[in-house]
């Protein structure tokens, strides 16, 4: 079996939303979805088939005052407000209803952090509930970009990334055979720290998370290196934009998200390619 994972990105996330949308056009599908943050809101749309959602929403919806930026933060806690964007992700013309997406022959997890152990927890669409998606917006909550995590079934999350940032570990220990990481940064690029005089006044509630965040960029890092590692030998099939048009975590500049979903679309070859080579035309 061959895995798909989508680490997120914020606004870098068109990349994935054009390359989900070149696979849609082929009719290729996976067995095996695995969500990173807002990566979750990409793979979700396309598990279910709906081609063009996320692009409408970078390019359309994230404009919108809100759904995103300083007045959503002051308002919401979220630089996005995650209330809206899994207000109801399986809505829309052309989709399955929700018992037949959760019922569907797939696997779809989202990554999500543990406020108080820092330790990844692992959400299926088995977590999902009709007009019920806490399980994503806890797995999308990055903290800074929010103020506080989100509460599912009794218990506070942050942002998988925070834990499990490349989780393809994750993906072999389920069953794959081999995995498709797609990032939203050139594979040479490497986080850096965040500052830590923004990251500890906005996280002044927990500052157990706020260190985590602050060595955050030490996972992503460590997790790219091991990709990177494993493609050597086979294994992983890393799919990454040659450059990003500008476009950063909160950048909202349409010339530039078009560059890169064009990317992203022809990008999509990359993974068809792959799938033939391992002779897993899905």
């Amino acid at each position: 079996m061959i895995g798909i994972i989508d680490v997120g990105g914020g606004m870098r996330g068109i990349y994935t939303s054009g390359l989900f949308d070149y696979l849609m056009d082929k009719g290729i599908s996976f067995k095996y979805y695995l969500g990173v943050s807002s990566g979750s809101a990409n793979l979700i749309a396309y598990a279910a088939g709906q081609r063009g959602r996320t692009y409408r929403f970078y390019t359309e919806d994230a404009f919108d005052k809100k759904f995103m930026g300083i007045g959503a933060y002051f308002r919401t806690g979220m630089i996005m407000n995650l209330d809206k964007i899994f207000e109801n992700p399986l809505s829309g013309d052309n989709v399955p209803d929700f018992n037949e997406f959760v019922n569907a022959d797939f696997r779809f997890t989202a990554v999500s952090t543990h406020m108080k152990s820092l330790e990844p927890a692992y959400f299926t669409k088995e977590d999902l509930k009709h007009n019920n998606f806490s399980a994503l917006k806890a797995a999308a909550a990055m903290p800074v970009a929010c103020r506080r995590p989100v509460k599912f079934n009794g218990e506070l999350y942050f942002d998988g990334g925070l834990s499990d940032p490349i989780p393809y570990q994750k993906a072999f220990d389920d069953g794959c055979d081999k995995v498709i990481v797609c990032i939203t940064k050139p594979e040479h690029e490497r986080k850096d720290i965040l500052p830590w005089y923004i990251v500890k006044p906005l996280l002044i509630k927990y500052p157990h998370v706020a260190d985590s965040v602050l060595d955050l960029h030490t996972k992503y890092n460590e997790g790219v290196d091991g990709a990177l590692r494993l493609r050597e030998e086979g294994k992983v099939l890393v799919v990454a934009p040659e450059e990003c048009f500008g476009i950063n975590t909160i950048t909202r500049e349409l010339d530039g998200l078009n560059k890169l979903y064009q990317l992203g679309y022809k990008d999509g070859r990359k993974i068809e390619e792959f799938l033939i080579a391992n002779e897993q035309y899905i």
